[in-house]
């Protein structure tokens, strides 16, 4: 059996040498580029999962939302995967996701006088 598959492999990789009639100087078809695994473990996320990683986004970039309405993938940029992400406060963010894992945040965001961070409690005086 092993005989029979190390006979099949030289005919397949020969098979793909033969004329195709172009006088040899056909091009060999791009190779398509890996994902950045970051990409890949966010895809594997479900709905929910990644909704949390884009809010946390838009929150460590420093910038409020409550609450996120929509989530628009868009076509990508540079073969950066883009998210545009509407808030309930009318902000709007453009999320790429970097290779290496880093979200760069970037849009029109609301004023922050109605969202501010968890912090420690004031004591009333």
């Amino acid at each position: 059996m092993k005989v029979g598959a190390m006979m099949l492999m030289p005919a397949i990789l020969l098979a793909g040498c033969g004329g195709g009639g172009t006088g040899g100087n056909a091009t060999a078809p791009a190779a398509p580029a890996t994902p950045d695994p970051v990409e890949v473990k966010f895809r594997a996320l479900n709905p929910v999962q990644q909704r949390v990683a884009l809010f946390r986004a838009i929150y460590d970039a420093d910038y409020t939302c409550k609450k996120i309405v929509s989530i628009v993938e868009k076509p990508r940029n540079e073969g950066k995967p883009v998210w545009l992400v509407t808030c309930d406060d009318q902000g709007e963010y453009t999320i790429t996701l970097v290779p290496g894992g880093t979200f760069a945040v970037s849009g029109v965001p609301q004023p922050k006088g109605g969202f501010r961070r968890a912090g420690p409690a004031a004591t009333p005086q």
